[in-house]
């Protein structure tokens, strides 16, 4: 029998060997999601400090973290999310099937756009830590890497040399980089002043993500975690957060992330009571609005400002071919890297949109309040970036997103509210 202390030391014992296991795959789903949104940085540094890095290896670290997303999570999901993740990867290659049937061609790239949100789906799906503060984290650790570039950005830039990484591994000209007297990504120093900070001459900081863009959409991602699950951090934390947008902000000179900002803090309290299932009509009033808001002002050329870019996409969809709605002409999708939604079309087809905007509108039920927030600003979010370029379909911006949606998606008891079952569909409660 033992004595009642012995028996409380075995039954501690028990407990936390329990949980160990727990622990330890947490820390290694951590791992993974850091790798997935810091690979570039990773393979920058190896290309700069170590050895060349070629489109290859770029290819096949990718693949790894796929994998290993797949390997921690599919077999965490019960029975009904796992029939619907293996139906949604089916729909995926039979569309893949059918196009490469009608065209006789086939471009790897569009299906590892669609497969990142099925790996990190699941892989944030089998995480049982809390992601609010995991998110934290992560900014904390983005905002010291932005700090010591802004601080040093010569040595940052040796030490990281985006341009090198970019010629060598993802096929940018030289060329292309105009400031011959810089490493660091094309758009980090510009001609012009800053939009923040004007009369410093400051970099744009990349940070982690080794160019400026993908690190605005990490300040849209935050600020969007906070705003929905914003409760779950305590005061100071909160405040913590509130300061770290506003830092990166101002250090990546974000013009894109601080107006996206402000918008989602005035759509918040809409998206909070509005159903979830009407998420495919977000994307849509998104997308017309920013056509109409381009007709309105009259805008009749490219130029490099928010409406000169939302021209350039509603001029590229006005432009699409039959077989380019249709996802028959793969190779024209890189014409449209300026234009999210006509990139979108191209490469997955208006079919393969569609299915899209439906299925995570119906399929993909986020319990409660905090939930639908977060699925309402993530489309939200992914339909004004379509309106100016193509970022969200990187690994380093789309595996935040859909591993948050994951980790909601499968926590339906530690999310949903009392007598909040009309924000959860019809979907039974486990």
């Amino acid at each position: 029998m033992g004595t009642p202390a012995s028996v409380h030391a075995r039954e501690w014992g028990a407990a936390a060997a329990a949980r160990r296991p727990g622990r330890w795959r947490d820390r290694a789903i951590e791992a993974v999601l850091l790798l997935g949104i810091g690979s570039g940085f990773v393979l920058a540094l190896v290309n700069a400090n170590v050895s060349v890095v070629r489109p290859a290896m770029t290819y096949a670290l990718e693949l790894a973290i796929y994998m290993a997303c797949f390997a921690l999570g599919l077999w965490r999901l019960d029975r009904d999310r796992a029939a619907l993740v293996v139906g949604g990867l089916g729909v995926l290659v039979a569309l893949v099937l059918l196009r490469y049937v009608a065209s006789w061609q086939f471009d790897p790239k569009f299906m590892r756009d669609a497969l990142i949100a099925f790996a990190f789906l699941v892989l944030g799906a089998a995480y049982r830590g809390q992601v609010p503060r995991l998110c934290l984290w992560l900014a904390l650790l983005v905002a010291v890497v932005a700090a010591f570039e802004l601080a040093a950005p010569q040595l940052y830039g040796d030490l990281v040399n985006p341009k090198s990484y970019f010629v060598n591994a993802r096929g940018a000209s030289a060329a292309g980089f105009w400031n011959e007297d810089s490493n660091l990504y094309v758009s980090a120093t510009r001609p012009n002043a800053r939009n923040f900070l004007a009369s410093s001459e400051l970099p744009r900081a990349s940070s982690i993500f080794v160019e400026p863009v993908t690190m605005g959409n990490f300040i849209i991602f935050l600020a969007a975690v906070v705003l929905a699950f914003g409760r779950r951090l305590a005061p100071l934390a909160r405040l913590a957060a509130f300061a770290l947008v506003l830092f990166l902000v101002v250090a990546s000179d974000g013009r894109l992330a601080a107006g996206t900002c402000v918008l989602m803090l005035l759509v918040a309290p809409v998206f909070a009571r509005l159903d979830q299932r009407m998420a495919f009509a977000v994307f849509a009033a998104v997308l017309l609005a920013g056509a109409g808001l381009v007709h309105v002002a009259g805008v009749e050329a490219f130029d490099d400002t928010m409406l000169g870019r939302i021209f350039f996409s509603v001029q590229s969809i006005e432009g699409l071919s039959l077989r380019q709605w249709l996802g028959l002409e793969p190779g024209a999708a890189y014409r449209y890297f300026d234009s999210g939604i006509a990139y979108f079309i191209a490469s997955q087809s208006l079919p393969g949109v569609i299915a899209f905007a439906l299925g995570y509108s119906f399929l993909l039920i986020l319990p409660g309040v905090e939930g639908r927030l977060f699925k309402h600003l993530a489309i939200f979010a992914f339909a004004l970036s379509l309106l100016v370029s193509n970022g969200y379909f990187s690994i380093k911006t789309a595996a935040l997103w859909w591993f948050v949606c994951g980790w909601a998606w499968q926590a339906r008891p530690r999310l949903a509210a009392p007598g909040d079952a009309a924000s959860a569909g019809t979907e039974p409660q486990r």
